[in-house]
């Protein structure tokens, strides 16, 4: 082969290399366009996401504790005169605050007390009970507010039993032999939905404040622990 033709040869591989580089390097940054792309879309779509998020209406309902105070627990540790002899009784108060006319109460709880029972009874200015708690006093009804357990299996020996109707709702996926018979909870609910009191008005007239007392009792002849939620629910 002629020096002529060599260089030729050479000069037309390195053509072919040069175009392969750069068809490489175009798709390379083709690649990395894409990308960029479909991560910046991703990240807008999070923003949007997060933006409508933060614009969602809360929930028109809430539980607080007495004379409005954010609430997260109710405290049922009992004062020496909360106890005579082996009973316990503590009376605990809240308020559900909400603008609509009337909503629902639940109760949820475990059973590993013995002896456990409930009773809610409405704050009324024509109370013939009261109740001082957290500082503030309370009138109140002395008729409790009506209702029943949803699945209630049975009470033997002063403790309650829970049946399997929501036992997938709180343990999915888990054999019910594998749950602790106390740890199956019991619902409760109010066998009517329950009047708004008007009267006790915030914010400018359109939300309220309906006041409760929670009293709860057990027998403690040794130291056990419940579960015990509070609910409120607007009625539809």
């Amino acid at each position: 082969m002629s020096n002529d033709s060599k260089e030729k040869q050479d000069k037309d591989n390195l053509t072919a290399k040069k175009k392969k580089f750069r068809y490489t390097l175009f798709s390379t940054i083709l690649v990395l366009i894409l990308f960029a792309a479909l991560v910046g879309a991703w990240f807008y779509y999070q923003s949007d996401m997060g933006t409508l998020l933060a614009i969602k209406e809360p929930s028109n309902i809430s539980i607080l504790g007495p004379d409005g105070a954010e609430m997260s627990s109710i405290d049922l540790n009992y004062t020496e005169g909360e106890k005579a002899g082996d009973q316990v009784t503590v009376k605990r108060v809240f308020c559900v605050q909400t603008s609509a006319d009337k909503h629902w109460l639940e109760i949820v709880h475990t059973t590993n007390l013995k002896g456990l029972t409930f009773n809610i009874y409405k704050v009324s200015d024509t109370g013939t009970e009261t109740v001082t708690d957290e500082g503030h006093t309370y009138k109140y009804d002395n008729t409790a507010i009506a209702g029943s357990y949803l699945n209630l299996d049975k009470t033997d020996s002063d403790y309650k039993y829970a049946k399997d109707t929501y036992h997938n709702k709180n343990y999915e996926g888990i054999n019910k032999d594998r749950v602790q018979i106390h740890a199956e909870p019991v619902y409760w609910l109010a066998s009517q939905s329950l009047d708004t009191n008007k009267t006790n008005s915030i914010k400018n007239g359109k939300t309220y404040r309906t006041y409760y007392v929670c009293e709860v009792s057990w027998t403690e002849t040794t130291k056990e622990t419940d579960i015990f939620y509070i609910l409120a629910k607007i009625a539809e």
